[in-house]
């Protein structure tokens, strides 16, 4: 797969899927900055020196289900950075939590391609560095993890290149597999389990996933399956 890192873009998933469009082969791009980054639900992610921001891109089958692919990558980084499984949690649908705080997100953008086939773009951003203590942390709500608190000697290209082999395999086992064979892993990283959470209009106990990615919502009406597309998951403060 090949590798590209740019000194500054607007967004490296705008790069990876302008890659695909113009016929491009799998594809890993970096940047040390970015200027319009976006995560989910149109959220500006702006990244720099003390994140590391990288995108992969690939064509795959149009009719594949892509459904749990961002708990399946956020189950492959977080092996890679935490084999142990103590420390990094992950929050449906697409978060990376080191010890309670937000360390990183996820975000697939997809593009139609001729001959059956789809560009399939997986954003990745980590937090690095840890804020200066003048920062002001008010524009974290979930507050703010850095790579470095669990590997002091954390780098960018040097974590990358512990994340890219094992993403490759992930995204090639997912095109035959599914999600499935990440249910289990999820489960054991599995934040919000067992919490009373609220997505969009709903609240309820959250109580895992289905072997589809769906979160598991167990409501006052009966348990509801709830894919992710444009909710995001809250906890909420009572049990």
């Amino acid at each position: 797969m090949e590798r590209r890192h740019l000194a500054e873009c607007g967004s490296t998933n705008t790069e990876a899927l302008a890659h695909l469009r113009d016929g491009g082969r799998p594809l890993i791009v970096s940047a040390d900055r970015q200027t319009a980054g976006r995560g989910r639900l149109g959220r500006a992610w702006q990244s720099d020196d003390a994140s590391l921001t990288f995108s992969i891109a690939l064509p795959l089958p149009a009719a594949l289900d892509l459904s749990g692919l961002s708990l399946a990558v956020g189950c492959t980084v977080a092996d890679v950075l935490d084999p142990a499984g103590d420390r990094i949690r992950l929050k449906w649908p697409n978060d990376l939590f080191l010890d309670g705080a937000k360390l990183g997100g996820i975000l697939i953008e997809t593009v139609p391609l001729a001959h059956d086939r789809r560009g399939v773009v997986v954003g990745i951003g980590l937090n690095l560095q840890p804020l200066p203590p003048e920062a002001d942390r008010s524009a974290f709500a979930s507050g703010h993890a850095a790579l470095r608190t669990l590997d002091p000697e954390a780098a960018a290209a040097a974590t990358l290149d512990r994340l890219a082999p094992a993403l490759r395999a992930l995204l090639a086992d997912f095109e035959t597999l599914g999600f499935g064979p990440w249910q289990l892993a999820f489960s054991r990283r599995d934040l919000a389990a067992g919490r009373r959470v609220r997505v969009g209009e709903q609240s309820g106990i959250a109580r895992g996933v289905s072997t589809r990615g769906e979160l598991l919502l167990d409501t006052a009406t009966g348990m509801t399956f709830v894919s992710a597309g444009e909710l995001s998951l809250r906890l909420e403060t009572s049990s």
